[in-house]
């Protein structure tokens, strides 16, 4: 119980020293290893499910609202994928229609925006090493990863085996919705 203690008081003396050199103004970026998710960006991807690879530039609008534009495989080029509370639609050129989630780049694409989404409910404490921070979660059941850069916030990857899904993230910047109409606010 001493040696419980010692380390404890230790720990909050170091925390103490580090706050204080620091100084109010510059806080760390994430103390308690807590990323706001919760917030609206677009990353490039590179999404591989099975055999299946593709490369997508994808949108979180807000909360449930997602979209996933396809660059690659050559059969993908140029098609969208929205996600909202009223499911998919897929739209290509002048074209539009809905979709349901059939497997393949659709259950990619939901699993990646289920698991951001949930983790912006409840991201929890996350596990840091070397400069990564690691959430678990899961989506129907299924293990599935999001690493995430402690130092800046930005994705970069995440893993569901049960999938056989590997999603690698770059170039994240945020972004403000142009309108509401953007991310799905309704003005009145």
């Amino acid at each position: 119980m001493k040696h419980y203690v010692k380390n404890a008081l230790l720990c909050g003396a170091a925390a103490i020293s580090v706050l204080s050199v620091s100084g109010c103004d510059s806080a760390l970026p994430f103390a308690g290893n807590a990323v706001n998710f919760n917030k609206t960006y677009t990353t490039s991807a590179d999404i591989s499910c099975e055999n299946v690879k593709a490369k997508a530039e994808i949108k979180r609008l807000g909360g449930g609202e997602w979209e996933f534009a396809f660059s690659e495989p050559k059969s993908l080029a140029g098609m969208t994928l929205s996600l909202n509370e009223n499911g998919y639609t897929a739209s290509l050129g002048g074209l539009s229609f809905s979709a349901e989630n059939g497997g393949g780049y659709s259950t990619a694409a939901d699993i990646i925006a289920s698991t951001a989404d949930s983790l912006a409910e409840d991201s929890g404490e996350g596990s840091a090493n070397d400069g990564v921070i690691s959430y678990g979660t899961e989506y129907n059941g299924k293990t599935v990863t999001m690493n995430v850069s402690e130092e800046t916030g930005e994705l970069i990857s995440l893993k569901c085996p049960y999938y056989k899904l590997a999603v690698y993230f770059s170039g994240q910047t945020d972004f403000t919705p142009e309108s509401t109409e953007e991310c799905g606010l309704v003005e009145e």
